[in-house]
């Protein structure tokens, strides 16, 4: 009888909560969901709240994009931009209008690029794919949409160790590695891997279906979430301060960051080759870290001293004259961001809800942003 009256008293609580939770609007939908091909994908037609930084209420589209649906079929006198790129990309912390690539057509339609065309872009951004995930996703999906020009978006520290097996702290993706001739050569091996295996496994799925039917479950899943981040931040807050992948500040100072340059510089060549071959242009628009950027330059110059380093912007030079050999477009933010926040005191990345000058871009990050690409796309012509 005692157990009888237990299991009531905990399904009574599990209804007042979720009514509750309900009431007040709380949601936090399971967004992502394995992929054999790319270790996880978004969730076709998921939506909520996403309120981890920013607030802003998201619908995925029904063929897994943060993006409203294009036809396959390109329109005629339609200019056509495919966004490859990671959360930036995916700006789920701002409302779907007012992310970057959702404000480039009118911006590149004041500044006459392509005239007599319509701009129409598509976004591909998943948060934490690396540059191997992108390429994949281009060749299998986004080619088909026969874009006019392919925009690569990189965050070069999480992307430089995205693409590397030995520096990777995400897992349960794809990677490539470069055989005796540096060609590159598909690594799976994700697929037999724990935490991959776990994740696709039938009780995952299950919470996965019950998570979008309940409140509850959402919440659960939440504070179990932000427990492990919280664990990892302070695990790697030595190795990253301030949000800033170390590693990738310098020219490469061990094997594993001279291995990851290497892969992460022929994925990109590939990727010029499979747009080039389609009829498409490259660009390789490469995200400054938040402290590159920072209102206080007394504080960014402090943290340079503290890593001996002369500035932040050895990736963005090395990643610019690569794509630029490439015979690709490199448009570089930092400068002009950065400029703009001393100029105004602005902080462009993020939120209330979140440290402000970390994490990810806000509105006015995403502006910038948009403005900057626009203006560089256009003097390219």
């Amino acid at each position: 009888m005692r157990a009888y009256w237990f299991a009531a008293g905990a399904v009574a609580a599990f209804v007042v909560l979720e009514l509750l939770l309900r009431a007040a609007g709380y949601s936090s939908p399971v967004w992502y969901a394995p992929h054999p091909q790319l270790g996880w994908t978004l969730r076709p037609e998921a939506s909520g709240w996403f309120s981890a930084e920013g607030r802003s209420y998201v619908q995925i589209s029904p063929t897994g994009r943060r993006d409203r649906e294009h036809a396959l079929a390109k329109p005629p006198a339609t200019y056509r931009i495919v966004v490859l790129g990671d959360a930036y990309s995916e700006a789920m912390q701002v409302p779907l209008e007012k992310a970057y690539w959702a404000q480039l057509p009118a911006r590149l339609a004041a500044c006459g690029f392509q005239p007599g065309k319509r701009i129409e872009v598509l976004n591909f951004g998943v948060r934490d794919y690396g540059t191997a995930q992108q390429l994949l996703v281009l060749e299998g999906d986004a080619i088909r949409y026969r874009p006019d020009l392919v925009l690569l978006q990189i965050s070069h520290g999480n992307d430089l160790r995205d693409n590397s097996r030995a520096l990777d702290v995400v897992g349960g993706r794809p990677y490539f590695t470069l055989d005796e001739n540096g060609a590159l050569r598909l690594d799976d091996s994700f697929l037999s891997g724990a935490r991959y295996r776990g994740w696709a496994s039938a009780p995952r799925q299950a919470l996965r279906e019950l998570a979008d039917s309940f409140r509850a479950v959402q919440l659960a899943r939440s504070m179990v979430r932000q427990l492990k981040a919280v664990q990892t931040a302070h695990a790697d807050s030595g190795e990253n301060p301030a949000g800033l992948e170390v590693g990738a500040l310098t020219p490469p100072r061990d094997a594993r960051w001279q291995e990851a340059w290497r892969i992460t510089e022929a994925l990109i060549a590939s990727m010029q080759e499979l747009a080039s071959r389609n009829g498409a242009h490259l660009a390789v628009v490469t995200v400054p870290f938040a402290m590159q950027v920072h209102p206080d330059a007394r504080r960014r110059e402090a943290l340079q001293s503290e890593l001996g380093v002369a500035d932040f912007a050895y990736p963005e030079r090395r990643f610019a004259a690569f794509a630029e050999r490439q015979g690709a477009l490199a448009v570089t933010l930092w400068p002009e961001m950065q400029a703009l926040a001393l100029a105004n005191g602005s902080t462009l990345y993020g939120f209330d809800n979140a440290e402000p000058g970390s994490g990810h871009w806000n509105d006015l990050g995403h502006q910038a942003a948009a403005d900057i690409i626009a203006r560089q796309l256009c003097a390219a012509g």
